[in-house]
């Protein structure tokens, strides 16, 4: 059945007025109002359900924190709360950050700046793309990224600034975007099965993964805080948003870097996903 397209909600491959499309990573960050940080969807219910039913079977795959993070951790706990209007339990700071994540949609991540780096201290991830959480914690923040091309050489630099300056009081969002062939949130490294050679391509198979990011000081700590909201829909759903097919398409077809990373699970249905996405627009 066709996705409803009025529910590509978030759609950071397309451009915004004005803006121009760049090829390889870029930081992509604006500020957003406080009032904006956190989503609170339809889904969420079943979001939460989902966190706590892998915390409960499978809870050191989805959180890890370091010694030394605590304070960090309760910090962002009251933080939450306090957005969200409701009392902060009492609970043991070293799964602070946990605690948290079970009251929100998006995962969390905490990255404090240790020995002149910024590394991730605790996180509690309901949503990987391919990746393990243990393999991340306690990683320097390009570290982290590896081995994404091109990411260390082009936005490593400004990267770093934008942590060592980033202030206290202010929230800044920024959009990522892949395409899987799978809607599954929960992807762990053994999970990536790219299509046998020879597989016809079946836009049926792939799914729109669009992760809304932000990051926040914490002012007593210091400690930054990432939050990562995923969207999940169909890609068939742009057959419906020429507009968005057409965004998509340019992406695709003039990045390499974009394609290579973007369509990892399925860069060898390059050539036919392009064909579809130009019979949309």
């Amino acid at each position: 059945m066709m996705a409803d397209a009025k529910a590509l909600m978030f759609t950071p491959y397309a451009r915004r007025p004005g803006q121009k499309r760049s090829a390889g990573p870029q930081l992509g960050l604006r500020p957003i109002d406080a009032a904006d940080w956190l989503i609170e969807s339809r889904e969420r219910e079943g979001r939460l359900a989902e966190k706590a039913r892998l915390m409960a079977h499978s809870r050191s795959l989805v959180f890890q924190a370091l010694p030394g993070s605590e304070a960090a951790q309760a910090e962002a706990l009251a933080m939450i709360c306090g957005h969200l209007g409701i009392p902060c339990p009492a609970i043991e700071s070293s799964v602070a950050l946990d605690a948290a994540a079970r009251l929100v949609e998006e995962d969390l991540c905490l990255l404090a700046l240790t020995d002149g780096h910024y590394r991730l201290t605790a996180a509690s991830v309901a949503s990987p793309s391919y990746w393990r959480l243990a393999d991340k914690i306690g990683k320097e923040l390009l570290d982290i990224h590896d081995p994404v091309p091109a990411l260390r050489d082009r936005i490593g630099a400004p990267m770093r600034r934008f942590f060592e300056n980033l202030p206290a009081g202010r929230i800044f969002m920024r959009g990522n975007w892949f395409i899987h062939a799978s809607s599954a949130l929960f992807r762990l490294p053994e999970d990536l099965r790219p299509p046998c050679a020879g597989e016809p391509f079946a836009v049926e198979r792939l799914f729109l993964r669009c992760e809304r990011q932000t990051l926040r000081r914490l002012p007593r700590s210091g400690a930054v805080l990432f939050t990562i909201r995923v969207y999940v829909d169909p890609l068939a759903a742009l057959a419906e948003r020429p507009d968005l097919a057409t965004e998509m398409h340019a992406a695709l077809r003039d990045d390499e870097w974009a394609a290579a990373v973007k369509l990892r699970e399925v860069l060898a249905w390059r050539d036919p996903m392009l064909a579809w996405l130009a019979s949309c627009r």
